[in-house]
């Protein structure tokens, strides 16, 4: 693969891992409550080609929600959605899972559906299905941002990790509080905590800046391995129907 190739589908699908992160408020006793509604966009630049990210939770009815993140530039394009419901007091429910990647010559198709009575996940790897179990709480790899968000809500700031249903088998994503930063963004500066995702046995690390005054909203995503670094940056950003032209 050449060079061009691996720093935009890294870009691409690093920004899944973080991508539209919207997080509560830092103190719980601030009854902060999450979104219904957002619009976040985000861009980069990969040797002069932009790389636009298209970040957005939409309700539906009975307490559901669908999340969808959409990457494109010139060459290839990702596109994810989960579907969930939110039961008061309990784990958010992950109920479809939807992946579509186009271009560089690595089309990829991926259709995962919750069945929460038999606790199995249907995989449909490009028209390929089989079935697996999983524990009470997996996430998509999606979903998990808002199960994120409301632990963080709740007040919970360590062994912040989740199961993922992911490639026929559970993975474990794991985040922590490394610090804070006053960051310049396109937007204008803002202060903003730094959260870190690590991997076992990977030297692929992911970096998300959020900003509290604003709901811990993502302004900023890093992803670094094998010497690359590949960053997006907010570039508009919409709640709740409401635009956020400038951080003051």
């Amino acid at each position: 693969m050449t060079r061009l190739k691996r720093l935009t589908l890294g870009l691409l699908t690093g920004a899944t891992l973080t991508a539209g992160l919207w997080l509560p408020a830092a103190n719980a006793a601030d009854e902060a409550t999450p979104p219904e509604q957002f619009r976040n966009i985000y861009k980069s630049s990969v040797y002069g080609m932009t790389v636009t990210v298209t970040h957005e939770l939409t309700p539906l009815d009975d307490n559901r929600h669908k999340l969808r993140f959409f990457a494109d530039s010139l060459v290839a394009s990702i596109e994810e959605t989960s579907t969930f419901s939110s039961p008061e007091g309990e784990l958010l429910q992950p109920e479809l899972y939807t992946y579509d990647r186009s271009g560089l010559g690595r089309d990829r198709k991926a259709r995962i559906t919750f069945d929460w009575d038999t606790r199995k996940v249907i995989n449909d790897i490009n028209d390929n299905p089989w079935k697996m179990d999983v524990p009470v709480g997996t996430q998509d790899k999606v979903s998990f941002q808002i199960q994120l968000q409301r632990d963080l809500i709740a007040g919970k700031t360590e062994n912040l990790a989740y199961n993922i249903a992911d490639g026929g088998k559970t993975k474990r994503y794991e985040f922590a509080i490394v610090g804070n930063e006053r960051l310049k963004t396109p937007l204008g500066e803002v202060d903003t905590v730094k959260i870190k995702r690590t991997r076992k046995d990977s030297d692929r690390v992911t970096y998300a800046w959020m900003a509290p005054k604003y709901d811990y909203l993502l302004v900023r995503m890093q992803q670094e391995e094998d010497g690359d670094v590949y960053t997006i940056n907010i570039d508009e950003a919409e709640v709740d129907n409401k635009k956020i032209s400038t951080f003051n």
